[in-house]
Order: structure tokens, then sequence, then C-alpha cells
């Protein structure tokens, strides 16, 4: 009715750890689109033209599904900002080609490209402007409620002590990454394994021992100095939205 064109561009970015990917996963599949996903360092090639050839069969073979989602893990690799770099400038501008008028009504089918990124900082401007990565979504460090989800999932179908609370646990890990969390649950479980058959311990499930071990074991991964860099950069981008 209004012509509203679908697809175009999507850029997740947050810290590490934070779960870009399964959004990126969770888009495609609750459209049933094709998944591509890709590394940027898999397109790369250190002869001449082969990087640029490597991207437009990516998203010539996209465009044949009819409906697609490309995944570009960490694509900052090759839409940083420019530099003498002359594969780096040729990637960019085949990107830069290959996504203009990603969504146009003209074209078959539905495309839709998603880029996640922990540095949103060094992308090259052109990325950013309206016809590429129209829409940027940040990601954010999961919260007390989705800690203590990851935790639940990670725990799944595995024995626990009865009064195990692991509220608790999702208080004291503020600050950590979903990695983070679900490498603290499998710690937990190994500190569990190695009681049992180290000290042949008849508990044979994870109690609050194994769970207070891994979190003094497992420490958030998170750095500082990026959390702030980050937080400034989405700052600025609603500004500038």
């Amino acid at each position: 009715l209004f012509k509203k064109r679908s697809g175009g561009g999507i850029l997740l970015y947050g810290l590490p750890g934070t779960g870009k990917t399964l959004v990126a996963e969770a888009i495609a599949q609750e459209t049933g689109a094709e998944f591509f996903p890709i590394r940027c360092s898999d397109l790369g090639s250190k002869w001449f033209g082969e990087t640029e050839q490597n991207i437009k069969e990516l998203f010539d073979e996209a465009r044949k599904t009819g409906n697609a989602v490309i995944f570009f893990d960490e694509i900052e690799a090759y839409a940083t900002r420019r530099s003498e770099d002359g594969v780096i400038e040729r990637a960019i501008s085949e990107l830069l080609s290959q996504m203009q008028g990603i969504g146009d009504r003209a074209q078959k089918g539905r495309l839709l490209v998603i880029g996640a990124t922990n540095k949103p900082w060094r992308l090259d401007g052109a990325f950013l402007r309206p016809g590429r990565f129209d829409e940027k979504i940040y990601v954010p460090l999961p919260d007390e409620q989705a800690r203590e989800e990851i935790m639940q999932r990670g725990f799944q179908r595995v024995p626990m002590q009865e009064d195990a609370d692991l509220s608790v646990y999702a208080r004291k890990t503020e600050g950590y990454n979903g990695a983070d969390i679900s490498y603290l649950c499998e710690k937990a479980k190994e500190f569990a394994l190695r009681r049992i058959i180290e000290e042949r311990d008849v508990m044979s499930y994870v109690t609050h021992d194994d769970l207070d071990r891994a979190l003094l074991a497992v420490k958030s991964s998170v750095l500082v100095e990026d959390a702030a860099e980050l937080e400034r950069w989405r700052k600025n981008a609603a500004t500038r939205s």
C-alpha cells in the first residue's frame, strides 16, 4: 500500500559474547530465510580481484534463493575505514555496490544483510548511510533475568542440589556476557564431576559449593575500556539519528 521497501541492512553492535550471532540466526529462522553466515576472513584472498569476486558470488547465490539473510560476523574486517590497503579498498567498494539498493521493489526476492561488530567506530562511514545499514541495533549485556535464564538453560536436565538458587548467582554475575555465564555453568559441572570421581562423593549433582567454586574461577571477560568506548559510540549514534 505504502510501497515500503523490504529487506535492507541491519547492524548489530555490542560487546563480545552478547549473542549477536544468535540474534541473526533467530531473524533468519523467524522469516523463513536461507541463512548465509560469513566470517569476513573467509572472503579474503591474496590474489588480485578474488576478494571482490567472492563477495559478488556470495550475493548472487543469496539472491537466487529468493529469501535470504547474509550475516557478516566481525564485519569491520572488510568494512573498516579506508586506508592505503588496496585489497580493503576494493572489498569496501564491492560490498557497498552489492548492498546499494537492497530492498528496492524492482529487485526480485528479499535479501537482508546483517553485520555484527564489537567495534562500530571502525566502520567506514559509507556503511552507516541510508541504503546500507539503515537499522543499528545495540545488543547489550544480559540483565539479571537474562543471566538467570542462561543458567537455567546451561543446567537443563542436569541434576542439581534441591535448594540451589540460580537467582543468587544471576545477581552475582552483573557485568558478565552470555559466553561468560555459559562457561561458568560448564565449570560448575566440571567441579561436580571431579568431586564425584576423585572423592567418590555420593552427592551426584551440582552443589552450592560447585557453583561457588565456578564463580571464583570464572570472571567477566568484558573489558572496561571496550564497554566505555561502545557506550560513547552508542550515544553519538543516537544523537546523529
